[in-house]
Parts: structure tokens; sequence; C-alpha cells
């Protein structure tokens, strides 16, 4: 009888890479998110990544060539009703478990997202963290270590 060494890690990895492309194919097909804006109730909006896997973009959108975020500008990705928009609309009775940000850009902006469920939550951080994580560009990761650095949090 022979033991194979690493089946168990080669197992785990196949599993993850599994998941993994199910979160980039459903982001790529696009979720209905409601997008949290201050002073406003919310805007229902169809976010996906695009085909090249570099960047969000949702739709409808007056600009639509501002409708878009850079994988490479986002700085960090948060779980729940974190961020000073969720405070303020402290009236809405939004699920912590379906509430996202993505916090972005120079400035650090951010984009208040609330899915219809946890599991489209789930699958959207997940991906957004795993296309973070998978930046090979040393420049990209020092921009976003300066970026950091100016505007922490």
């Amino acid at each position: 009888m022979y033991h194979v060494v690493g089946s168990v890690a080669t197992s785990q990895t196949f599993r993850l890479a599994q998941m993994v492309e199910r979160c980039m194919s459903v982001m790529q097909s696009g979720t209905q998110m409601m997008k949290l804006k201050s002073g406003t109730k919310g805007l229902v909006r169809l976010f996906y990544l695009d085909e090249h896997r570099t960047c969000i973009r949702w739709r409808p959108s007056r600009k639509s060539e501002k409708a878009k975020i850079i994988i490479d500008s986002i700085y960090k990705v948060t779980e729940g009703r974190q961020s000073e928009i969720f405070h303020r609309h402290a009236e809405g009775n939004f699920d912590p478990s379906c509430c996202f940000t993505i916090y972005h850009g120079n400035h650090m902006e951010c984009l208040d997202l609330i899915t219809s469920n946890p599991e489209e939550a789930r699958t959207w951080i997940t991906g957004l963290k795993y296309l973070m994580a998978g930046i090979s560009d040393e420049d990209s990761l020092a921009k976003r270590q300066r970026t950091h650095d100016q505007y922490p949090f």
C-alpha cells in the first residue's frame, strides 16, 4: 500500500480553485446590489467583473466611464456595516451579512453595497480579496501601500 504525500493539500487547493472560479463566474455574470450613497435611499444597480478581471463595473449609470473601479485601486474590502455611510443609514434594517464596503482610489473613496442574501455578499468579498491578492505588479503593491500610509483606517 502506498501513501500519497500531499494529497490532502492538493485536494484543498483544488477545492479552493473551484470556489474562486465559481466566484469569478458569478461576478462576471453580474449581481443586482443596492449602492448606498449619502443623502439617498440607495440605488439598485447590476455590478459585474469585466471580462479581463481588471475592474468592477455597474449599470445603469449616467456616467458610464466613471461607473467602474479598477481592481488595482482597491485598498480593502470590509464585511458588514462598518463604513460611515452605513452608520448614517441607521434607519435601514440591512442585514450586516449582506453588506460590504470597497475602499478604493487615491482618496480612499467608499463603495457601500447591499446584496439580497449573505451568499452573494460572501461571493463578492471572497472574489475581490482573491483578485486583490493576485496582484503581481510590484508597482501596484507599492502604490496601494502608499495610499494606505496616507489614509490609514
